[in-house]
């Protein structure tokens, strides 16, 4: 296989689809074209359009260049939905400690109303026995 190496940076001229210029390198040997683009930096193209030097390497970067902006994009996606959930994790956590402090509020209301009430009906047992009968009659006597 004979392969064509292009410097980067110049113009290109097309003939028959192959990328020409007038300075091209060229090897019989795809080794020896890949050697000299690592080399030079310029770009390897062969003559069945196998493309970049590189082969195996140069797909797996691609592939793995993909990969990670695949991965990327997933951890933004997750940062930004841990966020909305954290942030509704703290709106009901506040909720939550709403609800507590009302409940706290009605035991005490119901402690209180629990506690007078058992008085009122001390106080109305006293007032039908006979002793408090007989000084509730007393204490209308004139």
């Amino acid at each position: 296989m004979r392969g064509i190496v292009l410097p980067a940076s110049d113009p290109l001229l097309s003939v028959d689809g192959i990328a020409h210029d007038q300075r091209a390198y060229r090897s019989d040997h795809l080794g020896e074209a890949q050697r000299h683009s690592h080399r030079t930096g310029h770009i390897c193209i062969g003559k069945d359009g196998a493309g970049p030097a590189g082969g195996k390497f140069g797909k797996a970067r691609v592939v793995v260049a993909a990969g990670a902006g695949v991965l990327a994009t997933t951890i933004g996606v997750l940062a930004w939905k841990y966020k909305g959930i954290q942030e509704e994790h703290e709106e009901l956590q506040r909720k939550h400690e709403g609800l507590l402090s009302t409940a706290a509020g009605l035991v005490v209301q119901l402690a209180e109303s629990t506690a007078k009430n058992e008085s009122l009906k001390s106080e109305n047992d006293y007032l039908k026995s006979a002793t408090g009968a007989s000084k509730t009659l007393k204490s209308y006597d004139c």
